[in-house]
């Protein structure tokens, strides 16, 4: 859409996110007239975690959007930095939830929620930014969006945007439900080597459930974010206030269990202690007697169990830093060298801006096997 600076608003005497308009996005009256508008619009929400339009207009044939000036990091850069746990993804699901229910009670849906328009500042306060594809319901708008025109970013689409249908908040919940799925998993649930691939993925294919890619994520949640993704938008949460006690009630059902399990933790401490000694004095009878009737009888010791047979698998990237997967697990960041069992693996490498890589490798000799991958941009 544009070029963000950051700058300073001398009527305001105030820091600013400058957001100028590409100049090839100019060229159709149309859009720019829409956008002014609905941008113009967005000024009237006022939220704690969304990030305030201050200013809309056009100087010397440029439009421009000043906005609040965040100190902070986008939720992409904290995917790509670190995981992030179930009981955060949680809470930031929750919060998104509830800010998008506001907008759309104003009427306004955002059509472009992605890791990258929610920002954590510094303080760790969630803002959703750039609303500036966001449709708002405004039946004496001059400007509407035409049919068979689409708008968004691809892989955070819903199959409404893809097939140019009529949205509303639940079509955020769709785009949402991609954001909690890609940070359980590392992975999105869409995803293909082409745009059209990409469209076919969203409107006709199921994705793996949450927990088959990251056993860790509880079951509630993975069960959330399947209802999030349905295709038919009547499937899916109904609002984002229906979406975030959903996602709440994940929470307090992961809690329940590790209370019980805190009230009960001394006598199991106890009965471990007793455990292992019972353990301890078998295991130390059956070694003497088996010592004792090996001597007498003349038998051998039976010969070792082989190790299974390891390699080393060391992989860079251009550019570096990509996170790397193996075998559905995270490993960590590139250049890496990690330690494997011989033979065929998933190796999956991810990073920002770029698309994924994936390959089949197989590991067969002993030593360093070297993968250099080039990541492709998706822009």
């Amino acid at each position: 859409m544009g070029v963000v600076y950051e700058a300073h608003d001398p009527n305001l005497d105030l820091t600013v996110a400058l957001k100028v308009l590409r100049q090839d996005r100019l060229v159709n009256d149309a859009f720019v007239k829409r956008f002014l508008s609905e941008a113009k619009a967005l000024g009237r929400l006022d939220h704690p975690n969304i990030v305030r339009v201050y200013n809309v207009d056009e100087h010397e044939g440029t439009v421009y959007i000043a906005m609040e000036f965040i100190e902070g990091e986008s939720l992409n850069e904290v995917v790509h930095r670190r995981p992030v746990e179930p009981g955060e993804i949680i809470e930031i699901g929750a919060v998104v939830a509830e800010t998008l229910d506001y907008a759309h009670q104003k009427g306004i849906v955002h059509r472009d929620i992605k890791p990258g328009n929610i920002l954590i500042r510094t303080d760790g306060r969630l803002k959703i930014t750039d609303f500036g594809i966001a449709h708002v319901e405004d039946p004496s708008a001059a400007v509407q969006t035409q049919a068979g025109e689409i708008l968004g970013t691809p892989a955070y689409m819903s199959p409404e945007q893809v097939l140019s249908r009529p949205v509303d908040g639940r079509s955020d919940i769709f785009s949402l439900g991609i954001v909690l799925y890609e940070l359980c998993t590392g992975s999105r649930p869409f995803t293909g080597d082409s745009l059209a691939a990409v469209f076919n993925a969203i409107t006709q294919e199921e994705p793996p459930p949450v927990t088959a890619l990251n056993p860790a994520v509880p079951q509630e949640l993975s069960d959330v974010i399947r209802r999030c993704l349905r295709k038919n938008p009547d499937e899916r949460y109904r609002s984002g206030e229906e979406l975030s006690a959903a996602l709440k009630a994940c929470s307090a059902k992961k809690e329940e269990p590790a209370a019980a399990a805190q009230a009960g933790a001394k006598t199991r401490r106890r009965n471990i202690v007793f455990s292992i000694a019972a353990v301890l004095i078998f295991v130390i009878a059956g070694a003497l007697s088996y010592y004792f009737i090996s001597v007498k009888s003349g038998v051998d010791s039976p010969p070792p169990v082989e190790e299974a047979a390891k390699a080393f698998l060391r992989i860079d990237s251009t550019p570096a830093g990509a996170r790397v997967f193996v075998d559905g697990m995270f490993k960590g960041e590139t250049p890496l060298r990690l330690e494997l069992l011989r033979g065929k693996h998933e190796v999956r490498l991810s990073l920002a801006d770029y698309y994924d890589w994936e390959a089949q490798v197989q590991l067969q000799e002993e030593g360093e096997t070297p993968l250099s991958v080039r990541m492709i941009p998706n822009q």
